[in-house]
């Protein structure tokens, strides 16, 4: 990974590993079939517990927390950020694999609405 360009202190292995087998999801293949390919086994949840990180989970988040936070001064919210480069085998040129990040952010009133 690190001689194709990977920044291999924040990526691994397992970091390709969960991305290609959540988006396999996303595409629509089964959660089972995923599972097959991936050789997890079928009676585990490690898959579920792990690994499957949908996109639609960081905006439910966001609803949740803001539902919880919004009567507060700051608000939390999950910002995601999502970069994908397609992976060319025999090639050595590849920069970076499927990736999605989310972090949750506080945002601070600005100080003059105190006022009103």
């Amino acid at each position: 990974m690190q001689a194709a360009g990977i920044d291999t202190t924040n990526f691994q292995a397992h970091s390709i590993r969960l991305a290609t087998s959540t988006k396999a999801v996303e595409l629509g293949h089964s959660i089972q079939d995923v599972k097959k390919h991936a050789n997890w086994s079928l009676q585990s949840n490690t898959f579920e517990d792990f690994y499957y990180k949908p996109s639609s989970q960081a905006s439910s988040s966001t609803a949740i927390n803001n539902s919880i936070f919004s009567s507060t001064e700051n608000s939390i919210t999950l910002e995601v950020g999502v970069e994908s480069t397609g992976i060319s085998l025999g090639t050595t040129s590849n920069t970076n694999v499927d990736e999605t990040k989310t972090e949750n952010v506080i945002h601070t009133r600005p100080w003059y609405r105190y006022f009103w």
